[in-house]
């Protein structure tokens, strides 16, 4: 979700699992792409993406292992816990000036292409029922 590729993406069901079991993690050039992303945010994903599963990041110390990685220092857990943390960026759903704001959204989306997602009833139910 940082970069906006999944590594191992492929939409044939048997070359997916290939890829995962056997491909190396490649990250998008950020210059060809014009993105940014920290060697935290990389050593994070090659850590919890580690084919070894004894080796794989959380496998020891289980979720504070993980946040005990450098690329959540800045991280409040306590106010993340809380509910309490401010979010660094938070979108207004208002117009502004008429238009849906899409200054955080891929370039070619039309504002209408960015409606509300909204779940089926029979999928909310599933989620409500498994949420007791």
């Amino acid at each position: 979700m940082l970069i906006g590729v999944t590594p191992f993406y492929n939409r044939e069901r048997k070359l997916l699992l290939l890829k995962i079991r056997q491909s190396k993690v490649v990250f998008p050039d950020k210059r060809k792409y014009k993105i940014e992303y920290s060697d935290e945010f990389v050593d994070l994903v090659l850590k919890l993406l580690n084919k070894e599963k004894t080796g794989r990041l959380g496998s020891n110390g289980d979720v504070d292992e993980i946040l005990a990685h450098p690329f959540f220092a800045s991280l409040n857990i306590k106010d993340v816990l809380d509910g309490t943390m401010v979010p660094p960026l938070k979108l207004d759903p208002q117009t502004v000036g008429g238009q849906i704001d899409t200054r955080f959204f891929n370039s070619k989306s039309a504002p209408q292409d960015l409606a509300e997602t909204v779940l089926p009833q029979a999928n909310l139910d599933k989620l409500k029922k498994n949420d007791k």
